[in-house]
């Protein structure tokens, strides 16, 4: 009776949130699940006024596509990742360029504030890289990374900062990390 009662709870908690599952089950940025192929994915961004960044798109490797537009309010670079073989879209992150380290790090500020207030639940960690934060909000669906990058060109000097705000999307950066698995 005891491994009756095992097994029908067993198939509750697996079966139960599979037929609850939609697209809020997927991580979304700017308003679009993390779900569905690249080709998808693209043209809801083109709905949204973004544009395709050909120049950058020409020297990306198969995996990555550029964009650019408006996030947060402010003109910004959108990167957008997939997987080559089943295109699915597992993450995107918007970042922008051309930053001091000061003012690098208060947009980083303002971001975390905006993401706290959206995601109140999320866990929260902060570290530093090469002296730089770095912030990552973990939630049930996905994380959201925070991140600040210096220019290491030399002809850059004062160094050029950017900040980066890269989501990914849990179910799907599983499945590609999987096909990864996969060839090896």
């Amino acid at each position: 009776m005891k491994k009756i009662f095992l097994f029908l709870s067993l198939v509750v908690i697996v079966v139960c949130p599979m037929s609850a599952q939609t697209s809020d089950d997927h991580m979304k940025f700017i308003g679009i699940p993390l779900d569905g192929t690249i080709t998808q994915f693209q043209q809801k961004l083109l709905a949204k006024g973004y544009t395709i960044r050909k120049d950058v798109n020409a020297i990306l490797p198969i995996g990555t596509r550029a964009f650019k537009g408006t996030f947060i309010g402010r003109k910004a670079n959108i990167a957008v990742y997939y997987d080559e073989t089943s295109k699915i879209v597992y993450a995107a992150k918007a970042y922008f360029d051309d930053l001091t380290e000061n003012r690098a790090k208060e947009e980083l500020e303002n971001v975390k504030e905006l993401l706290e207030q959206k995601y109140p639940d999320a866990y929260i960690s902060e570290l530093e890289e090469n002296h730089l934060p770095k912030i990552s909000l973990l939630t049930f669906i996905g994380t959201i990374q925070i991140y600040i990058q210096k220019s290491e060109s030399f002809l850059s000097y004062p160094y050029i900062y950017s900040l980066h705000i890269q989501y990914n999307d849990i179910k799907n950066s599983a499945k590609h990390e999987d096909s990864i698995m996969d060839d090896l």
